[in-house]
Formats: C-alpha cells, sequence, structure tokens
C-alpha cells in the first residue's frame, strides 16, 4: 500500500494498493509467480498478496544464505 498527498493538502491525498505484479517484483520473483494455484486454476489477488505476504523475499533469503555459506567456508579452512 502506498500513499501519497502534498503537504497541506492530506485531505486531497490517497491510498493506492499494490498489483500482485508489484509486490512480485518487490519480492524478488518473476511476473505472475503467484497468479497458478497447485491446480492450475487462477488465484485471486487477495490470494496472491496472502501467499507473497507469508513469504521472505529472494535477495533477502539469497544474501543470508551467502553469509552463511562464507561463515562455514572460513570455519572449514
Amino acid at each position: 500500500m502506498f500513499s501519497f498527498w502534498y503537504e497541506g493538502e492530506e485531505k486531497e491525498g490517497f491510498i493506492r494498493y499494490l498489483t500482485p505484479i508489484e509486490s512480485e517484483r518487490l519480492m524478488g520473483l518473476p511476473d505472475d509467480w503467484t497468479k497458478y494455484g497447485n491446480t492450475g486454476i487462477i488465484n485471486s489477488d487477495y490470494a496472491r498478496w496472502r501467499a507473497l505476504g507469508n513469504a521472505i523475499a529472494v535477495p533477502c533469503a539469497e544474501h543470508i544464505m551467502a553469509g552463511i555459506a562464507e561463515v562455514l567456508k572460513e570455519n572449514e579452512d
């Protein structure tokens, strides 16, 4: 969700919700990654947002795993 307004014009502002594709991109996933369920039926936007909300961002996971691998490699030597 994004909110936007100009200073002093808060009542003219608005809230815009992210689309599922925008949410997937923020999580580091390809477009339409959550579009289909395991049965091949198209998921609702709500189901897609829920799935993304219960996930970890791919770049974050990659960074954490790279750090763990580096520490393990240092301890091997």
